[in-house]
């Protein structure tokens, strides 16, 4: 695996590389990498998919009344629409949550490794003596009459046992194998200078070893030596192995002679370093801070903390966090569109009834739609509402030049829900037969919405009874456990 996280770092370097030469054009964060990196992909890959979609442009055209969406070339480095900066939000949070993934799991990559019970299709290896059992989850492939059936086992398999005999011949081994094992980084047992390597377990044996010493102010049970005060010529000390293996026992002693310890020129500086440490926390261990020594013996000292990194190995986690994220913007952006239509329907009422009013009142078509959409934008602090917003280019569109017919048909195109586009066909209709008749059909529009508007009103009010059923359920099992647990201690006692 570790290859594998290697080849996506490489990967993520070549395109960073790549990437550096959008800097130039300043036409993204230079701060931000990882919106470099997506800036590349996108106009690498433009118009294919997942990095291209219809059905999302749409929504953003939607989302976004009376902005272009930008003139999108190949040849161009990066066009400021919302449709651009869009898919390269999102592909630049794709990469820096699998850059995030990568890095944790390659630093945790080695020790996600771990072995299985089961060896070459039929053995188990037995643990050694003090080991334990070993429980094995087993699954068998049994061939039947009907054909090949699989069943389930749960084994436990013991620890291997010695015959007596054995165990002896092994005693003997580990005899001769010890003395070996205890020097750890001394010359011989006949010069030990530095701690000994007193094993409780050799591997491959089925003994436990306990250890005793005639003299523990110079060799402790653990191999520790003590010899500080040491004469020149050493002292010998004896060591006592005990062999315990079920009821067999051994002993077998080894004498060593421990020697005065020899220090290189860096073990000196240490122990000079620890001295002085040591003679500042005895003056200065009132002080609120401990001031850490700078020079020994002319030689400077330059502290830094050992801090150890640890994460956990999320990379295919991370991966399928930031593909999952990549769709599901697109799956907000969906909602936004649905949001956007449910408030346009909600204002569709209002906008026939104030059509109905000003045009009863002796308005215009033009004038009636116009004065709509400019109180619209004279209210102050007012929520942004697509309806209005999409009857102000309408109005600009008039403003230019362009004839009715074709701004409201514009109009009922960009809403792209039946109740407008049937209001651009009134309006349409009215204006090329001019229709007497067009109040009484707004009249009959404006019945027509408001009980769709309560229909809508009441699917509203189921959808949020829906969404209320989970907390209320979890609200009464945490009330029922409330209940309960008191009752049940209750009864116990």
């Amino acid at each position: 695996m570790i290859f594998f996280y290697g080849a996506v770092l490489f990967l993520y370097i070549v395109v960073l590389y790549v990437s550096l030469r959008y800097r130039e054009k300043g036409s993204y964060n230079k701060r931000n990498f990882f919106e470099g990196m997506g800036l590349c992909i996108y106009k690498k890959f433009y118009g294919r998919s997942p990095f291209y979609s219809k059905k999302a442009e749409r929504h953003l055209e939607m989302l976004h009344p009376g902005t272009p969406a930008g003139e999108k070339k190949r040849k161009n480095y990066f066009c400021n629409s919302y449709v651009d900066k869009f898919y390269i939000r999102k592909i630049s949070l794709v990469l820096l949550i699998i850059f995030i993934g990568e890095v944790f799991a390659i630093l945790l990559c080695l020790n996600s490794q771990s072995g299985g019970a089961l060896t070459d299709g039929k053995y188990i290896q037995r643990n050694t003596y003090g080991e334990g059992s070993i429980e094995a989850d087993l699954q068998a492939e049994i061939e039947s009459g009907e054909g090949k059936n699989h069943q389930d086992f749960l084994l436990i398999v013991n620890e291997r046992k010695y015959e007596k005999d054995e165990i002896k011949k092994l005693a003997a081994e580990v005899s001769d194998i010890l003395p070996d094992l205890m020097l750890n980084q001394n010359i011989s047992l006949e010069e030990v200078r530095d701690k000994l390597n007193l094993v409780n377990k050799v591997e491959g044996y089925p003994f436990q070893i306990s250890w005793e010493s005639d003299n523990y102010e110079l060799v402790y049970t653990d191999g520790t030596i003590n010899n500080e005060h040491v004469k020149e010529n050493g002292e010998v000390v004896n060591l006592t192995a005990t062999f315990i293996y079920d009821d067999y026992r051994e002993e077998h002693t080894y004498a060593i002679r421990i020697c005065s310890p020899v220090y290189s020129a860096e073990e000196l500086i240490k122990r000079k370093v620890y001295e002085e440490i040591a003679r500042r926390e005895e003056l200065y261990g009132k002080e609120p801070h401990m001031e850490l020594p700078d020079m020994v013996e002319s030689r400077a000292i330059r502290w830094t903390e050992k801090k150890e990194d640890s994460s956990g190995y999320l990379f295919l986690l991370a991966c399928i966090a930031a593909i999952s994220i990549y769709f599901l913007q697109d799956r907000d952006l969906y909602k936004k569109a649905e949001q956007r239509n449910r408030q346009m329907l909600l204002d569709y009422p209002g906008i026939i009834s104030k059509l109905t009013l000003y045009m009863g009142a002796g308005m215009t078509i033009r004038n009636a739609f116009c004065k709509i959409a400019c109180d619209y934008e004279n209210e102050k602090n007012h929520e942004k509402r697509y309806v209005y917003e999409e009857m102000l280019i309408t109005c600009h569109e008039l403003n230019n030049g362009i004839s009715e017919t074709s701004a409201y048909e514009n109009f009922g195109k960009r809403c792209r829900l039946p109740q407008y586009t049937k209001l651009s066909n009134i309006l349409i209709q009215n204006l090329k037969k001019g229709s007497n008749s067009i109040l009484s059909v707004l009249r009959q529009e404006v019945v027509t919405a408001f009980e769709e508007r309560k229909s809508t009103a009441k699917k509203l009010g189921e959808e949020a009874g829906t969404k209320l059923l989970f907390p209320m359920m979890l609200m009464l099992s945490i009330v029922m456990i409330l209940i309960i647990v008191p009752a049940y201690f209750s009864f116990s006692i």
